[in-house]
């Protein structure tokens, strides 16, 4: 996401102020502190409108969803300065919070995550009932509410201590990427991740722009925006939920604890390589974004199960390749796989494949009923995707590891890393390279077979 990574090396620069606002404020009083902020705020605001002057809103994505746009300069104020506020005040003497203490929030988190889960289904039934009964809507409403207030009152000591050990494996000799200095700082919010608008030409699967969208707004709008890009601008377009933001700090979806500190681990890695050339090439878009989302997810995979390790005690067990990053050769035995046996990702390949060769022959009314098809035939394998289209395709095809992409930088990856002593050092040998070409220079270097075109 293009905006999300500018912004996670942008927002590093407010620890700096945030520094500043203390050490020259703290003495003063309330009024001169909020005084600070405004004029910080206007300062930002200035300078991230004047480089695109008129243009910031002339692109149709843009136009069509800027009542719903996602408010990331004001998130990144109170969520940066609420979090480094209570860093600070949990330092003081008089506010001490112990290991304990934070262990105790992780527990009770794990619980709330069941919790909430059961009652966001008990609402999605009381909605969907043929008579649906307002009183328990109500009620299932207000428990949601009620156990999001409590996950947001221990989130911050659950943050902390898990931040704390993503930082002390991260420059742990079994990953080796950094030394006793972790920059950026590990940093991340457990909250709601922004939708993603995704546009893509219709004859031809490419991701055009992205606009991230506020993570409220209504299915009736997205499907608004999504079928005006269409009709006005024969533009494809899908809204996704993100499964996480790459800003600073980063933004977490709530989350059992697994998946949880895999996801906080991918971010940081997105917000490392910002300050280094595969990190800020990402803005290029095609191969490159696709290198820095399948490195981020086979770094953070690691980590993310070396950290879940540290904190339940279970023993580590390394991530294997998936089978999406192996090099397609037809075997006997697959040959004997019985073909009613439903596979998603073959399914899903198979589906890219068929598209991308009707899209070729000009048949686009053709390549979007058939796409249409299979994602209802999903629905009888219980495979619930609202909408399968071009730009589902331009979204999931960045990521290489996914059976909707057609890329071999998945198998190249893995290659990669099977050479490598650690996923540290793999990310030390690809952080430098600033183009695709270098990338497949390097893969030559150390004998890895490139897939013709």
């Amino acid at each position: 996401m293009n905006r999300t990574l500018m912004w996670t090396a942008g927002s590093l620069l407010l620890i700096a102020f945030k520094v500043i606002e203390w050490l020259v404020l703290f003495p003063l009083g309330r009024r001169s502190k909020w005084l600070f902020r405004v004029v910080l705020i206007a300062v930002l605001f200035i300078g991230w409108i004047v480089p695109t002057g008129d243009k910031r809103f002339d692109t149709p994505a843009a136009a069509v969803s800027l009542d719903h746009g996602y408010g990331l300069v004001s998130w990144e104020f109170d969520n940066f300065f609420d979090k480094w506020s209570h860093r600070v005040w949990t330092a003081l003497p008089w506010t001490p919070t112990s290991e304990s203490d934070r262990r105790a929030a992780l527990d009770r988190y794990v619980e709330l995550v069941g919790e909430l889960r059961t009652a966001k289904g008990d609402l999605n039934r009381a909605t969907s009932a043929a008579n649906p009964d307002e009183v328990e809507i109500s009620g299932a409403q207000a428990q949601i509410d009620r156990l999001i207030s409590e996950r947001n009152s221990i989130r911050s000591a659950v943050e902390e201590y898990l931040e704390q050990i993503i930082a002390e494996v991260v420059r742990s000799p079994e990953i080796d990427l950094v030394g006793s200095f972790v920059w950026p700082p590990v940093d991340f919010r457990i909250g709601d991740p922004p939708k993603l608008l995704v546009t893509s030409r219709r004859d031809e699967i490419v991701r055009i722009e992205d606009v991230l969208i506020d993570p409220d707004i209504p299915i009736d709008e997205m499907s608004r925006i999504e079928s005006e890009l269409v009709a006005e601008h024969d533009i494809s377009a899908v809204i996704l939920q993100t499964g996480g933001l790459a800003s600073y700090p980063t933004v977490i979806p709530t989350s059992d604890l697994k998946r949880l500190v895999d996801v906080a681990s991918h971010e940081w890695l997105h917000a490392y390589l910002a300050f280094h050339p595969l990190g800020r090439a990402y803005f290029g878009g095609g191969e490159i974004r696709s290198m820095n989302e399948t490195l981020a997810d086979i770094f953070g995979r690691e980590v993310g199960l070396r950290v879940y390790s540290e904190v339940t005690g279970e023993p580590f067990v390394a991530p294997t390749r998936p089978e999406t990053a192996s090099k397609h050769v037809e075997t006997e035995d697959e040959a004997l796989i019985d073909p009613e046996e439903f596979n998603f990702n073959r399914f899903m390949g198979e589906t890219r494949r068929t598209t991308d060769d009707l899209l070729a022959d000009g048949k686009i009314d053709e390549a979007e009923a058939y796409m249409e098809s299979r994602r209802v035939e999903l629905l009888d394998h219980n495979y619930r995707i609202r909408k399968i289209n071009q730009a589902y395709f331009a979204f999931h095809g960045t990521y290489a590891e996914s059976p909707s992409s057609t890329s071999p930088i998945a198998r190249y990856m893995w290659d990669l890393r099977d050479q490598v002593e650690t996923v540290g050092e793999m990310v030390k040998l690809l952080r430098p390279l600033g183009t695709y070409e270098e990338f497949e220079g390097l893969l030559v270097e150390r004998g890895i077979e490139l897939e013709a075109e």
